[in-house]
């Protein structure tokens, strides 16, 4: 009787445990479910989810659409009531399509990056305006910039603004203007026009005036000078800082 009795439980048991297997889905089948779903959207993809997992099976429609804007998370939904709702990770493999696209985009970096390198020694610095100036202007760093053309004949004979920046001007410049000796006048450490100090020594005093000079040149030069007080012209060396020591 007792065997019986045991034999019995034990049955129900087996049952019980058929009917739950008969009625539940498995994390395999989801997985499944998954990649179909996968492949018919065009991705390449592994879901990570556990293959050994068991759910209440699903009468109704099994939902599965991605969370974000790619398909790295996804959501699998039951729509039955109480149905389960499942969040699962995707492994995605890049299509041939995006490794084809990959790889023409590089080629492509790789040919403009060469053709720049070409162009590049196939250029040459150049100073222009960077706005209009008129005759006798003095340039000003403010005044000019350097730039690259692909021809050499556009070139600049000068490659450093150092070179122009306080050079007077002997005509009228638009912008844009490439810059060339014929439109300065030489280079001096004095102009005509300049407002310099005359300095006279007269036993141990030094007297000095304001002046103007009427001509140009350099350290050492010997010039026309006004004096700005006297209106007299007389002559002088050119020293540093724009003084003019009178010639005995």
């Amino acid at each position: 009787m007792f065997k019986m009795i045991i034999k019995n439980f034990l049955l129900v048991i087996l049952i019980t445990i058929i009917n739950h297997q008969a009625t539940a889905i498995t994390g395999e089948e989801i997985s499944k479910k998954v990649s179909k779903w996968l492949t018919k959207e065009g991705i390449k993809g592994t879901p990570v989810f556990s293959r050994n997992a068991s759910y209440k099976d699903c009468n109704n429609e099994i939902e599965i659409k991605k969370l974000f804007q790619n398909y790295k998370t996804i959501k699998v939904n039951c729509l039955d009531k109480n149905g389960f709702k499942i969040i699962m990770r995707v492994q995605t493999l890049k299509t041939d399509a995006n490794n084809k696209k990959a790889k023409s985009q590089k080629v492509s970096e790789i040919l403009i990056r060469n053709k720049m390198e070409k162009n590049k020694s196939n250029l040459y610095k150049t100073i222009k305006l960077k706005k209009s100036v008129e005759k006798n202007d003095i340039l000003k760093l403010d005044d000019i910039k350097t730039v690259f053309v692909e021809k050499k004949y556009q070139a600049s004979f000068f490659s450093n603004k150092k070179e122009l920046v306080g050079r007077k001007l002997k005509t009228n410049l638009k912008m844009g203007q490439i810059l060339h000796p014929r439109h300065l006048f030489d280079s001096f450490d004095i102009n005509s026009g300049d407002i310099i100090s005359i300095v006279s020594n007269l036993g141990n005093v030094s007297v000095k005036v304001s002046g103007e000079a009427q001509d140009a040149g350099n350290l050492g030069d010997l010039i026309k000078v006004k004096n700005l007080k006297s209106g007299k012209i007389i002559k002088g060396y050119i020293k540093k800082d724009k003084i003019i020591k009178i010639f005995r």
